[in-house]
């Protein structure tokens, strides 16, 4: 048994989301340093029941609902804090991380700002949200978590200001990256990047992830290459629809995959054209694996493209997006070089990044052994 415990909540556990992703690499760095994990959890893949079975892990399966979503978090939170008073009896005042605004994290881990966010809804379309219970479950929790917390992580410099905004001190508060494993995300050299037919961009929400002026792009892209297809990456059935309303000829559907090397060893370009992320693990793997990218800057870790090799930035701000990108990823499909020394480079400049910021693993390290029984 470790010697030091820790707890985490979570509502999801599943093998291709985001927040999964950053919590799973967390777990996995904080189980090497001597920690005991207590997972609470509500919904649970099985395959991350395999993924996580060599950990030392003691599981807790909250039993809640997904509809109505702030019914459902407001029970989770309820019985999670119940949870959290068992353990606490037997293994002391340990810390309790989040990754989402639950009340009862003493650890706020990437969590976005509900203001960042409602802009974002607006700008990219979507409109305002018209789920007045869930709107109010949301806005009391973020300040409910931000209030409780003793130690947040952002992954940009805005979250991290608009929380100053409200009122959260800024020594609270930590801007750190999340790293990718540069030793398995590496370059594909076997195909090489001239010789790749394929540009690829992955997401659910078409809107969210850009992928509704990504398709309005490619429309006029796809006569421009003509021997170039357009593969998404996506689930549900709102980008089926969407790709059934246009023209665009030589788009791949494809659904998500625990291990995304299989899209990208065939990947020309990335784009990565988000009206709003807390982050963004595409850019750094896609980078990682030798992949110029095209993002838009309200990707928090588009930060990494500093020259035409990694590939370019632009500022979404309107209806004229599409044209913005299509501009965009004219120029880099041009200028970008398929050799396999710079797909080198763009691997090194991972590792670069990586090595000179404060990534989420050794931080969440030091603040878990602050407090740990």
């Amino acid at each position: 048994m470790a010697s030091r415990h820790i707890a985490f909540m979570l509502t999801s556990l599943a093998p291709a989301g985001g927040i999964e992703r950053d919590a799973v690499k967390c777990m996995k760095a904080l189980a090497k340093n001597d920690f005991h994990i207590h997972l609470i959890v509500a919904f649970p893949h099985e395959e991350m029941l395999n993924t996580l079975s060599s950990l030392p892990i003691t599981w807790y399966r909250v039993r809640t609902f997904k509809r109505p979503p702030a019914l459902g978090q407001i029970l989770f939170c309820i019985k999670t804090n119940s949870i959290l008073s068992k353990i606490r009896r037997q293994y002391g005042d340990m810390e309790c991380v989040s990754f989402e605004n639950h009340p009862s994290a003493s650890i706020l881990i990437g969590s976005t700002s509900q203001a960042l966010w409602r802009k974002a809804r607006i700008q990219g379309g979507m409109g305002r949200s018209l789920r007045p219970l869930w709107n109010a479950w949301k806005t009391y929790s973020e300040k409910s978590c931000l209030r409780n917390a003793n130690k947040i992580a952002t992954y940009s410099e805005q979250v991290k200001q608009a929380f100053i905004n409200y009122g959260v001190p800024s020594e609270k508060i930590d801007r750190v990256i999340i790293p990718v494993d540069t030793t398995f995300f590496i370059p594909y050299k076997s195909h090489p990047l001239h010789e790749r037919k394929e540009l690829l961009i992955i997401g659910a929400n078409p809107k969210l992830k850009g992928i509704d002026i990504m398709i309005m792009a490619w429309e006029e892209l796809s006569n421009e290459w003509p021997g170039m297809s357009l593969r998404i990456v996506t689930k549900g059935w709102k980008v089926n629809t969407l790709v059934k309303k246009t023209d665009a000829p030589r788009v791949i559907i494809s659904p998500f995959i625990p291990d995304p090397r299989e899209y990208y060893n065939n990947a020309r370009l990335v784009v990565v054209p988000s009206v709003y992320e807390s982050w963004g693990n595409v850019v750094i793997e896609s980078l990682s694996s030798g992949i110029p990218v095209v993002a838009s800057t309200q990707v928090p870790s588009s930060e990494i493209i500093q020259n035409h090799e990694h590939g370019a930035c632009f500022t979404r701000d309107g209806d004229q997006d599409y044209k913005k990108l299509l501009q965009t990823l004219r120029e880099v499909l041009k200028n970008s070089n398929g050799q396999n020394s710079d797909m080198d480079l763009r691997h090194q400049q991972v590792v670069k990044f990586q090595n000179n910021n404060p990534e989420i693993t050794s931080w969440i390290i030091t603040q878990a052994s602050k407090k740990s029984f």
